[in-house]
């Protein structure tokens, strides 16, 4: 049997299902996308990850293990993850975390002094030039990862960005919204949302999931 590893942030993983009482395991476009090609699923996304966990989880495997297609997605340049030695985990962080989010995770002492150094990255560290930067880089090297296994044809990127934020060629784009003032490229596919979420429906994910096959079966 086949492998598909998929890793990204929430429109990977299937967000805003859970809410909606639907299990994202059993709708989402990665597991329509396996289904159809009796290949087990690899999907290690979760909602809000950052380009920086997607590459630590990708290029920390060992190197015998090596997938027969990957779908990688980049997320938005402000997130990014740290180790806290306390928790000894990966925290997921966004420049623009509230105070009361940081409460919630460090506490009353702790989180409000992240949530200081946080403003002061958005202030002072975050800017246009830096995340440009920053998605290029995560791009280029998970292109080069699968190129250097041998997986180049065999793989599929999609981006949470959308087109004309990024200089990059993806597969498919995950915009916000269906609004835009400019021309999109094909690959910037319309498909149903969740009402006041804006992630794909249960419909929405079997649209996607079209889509992607038809690609995956020219690359296979």
């Amino acid at each position: 049997m086949m492998k598909f590893y998929f890793d990204g942030d929430s429109f990977t993983y299937g967000g805003g299902l859970k809410k909606r009482g639907v299990i994202p395991e059993e709708v989402r476009w990665s597991k329509l996308v396996c289904d159809y090609f009796g290949a087990e699923e690899i999907n290690l996304s979760c909602n809000g990850a950052s380009d920086d966990r997607v590459m630590r989880q990708l290029f920390n495997k060992p190197p015998g293990e090596i997938y027969d297609f990957y779908f990688l997605q980049t997320s938005a340049p402000i997130r990014f993850e740290m180790y806290d030695i306390k928790k000894k985990k990966w925290m997921r962080l966004f420049y623009s975390f509230s105070e009361k989010t940081c409460i919630e995770r460090w506490g009353s002492i702790e989180g409000p002094e992240i949530a200081q150094w946080l403003r002061f990255g958005l202030n002072r560290i975050y800017n246009d030039v830096y995340g440009a930067t920053k998605e290029n880089v995560t791009y280029n090297a998970l292109k080069a990862y699968v190129a250097s296994i041998g997986r180049s044809k065999r793989s599929f990127f999609s981006t949470f960005m959308e087109p004309q934020c990024t200089v990059n060629k993806y597969d498919l784009y995950f915009p916000k919204d269906h609004t835009s003032r400019m021309k999109m490229p094909p690959q910037r596919l319309i498909f149903d949302r969740i009402p006041n979420d804006g992630h794909p429906s249960v419909e929405g994910h079997k649209t996607i999931a079209k889509y992607v096959i038809d690609i995956v079966s020219e690359r296979l």
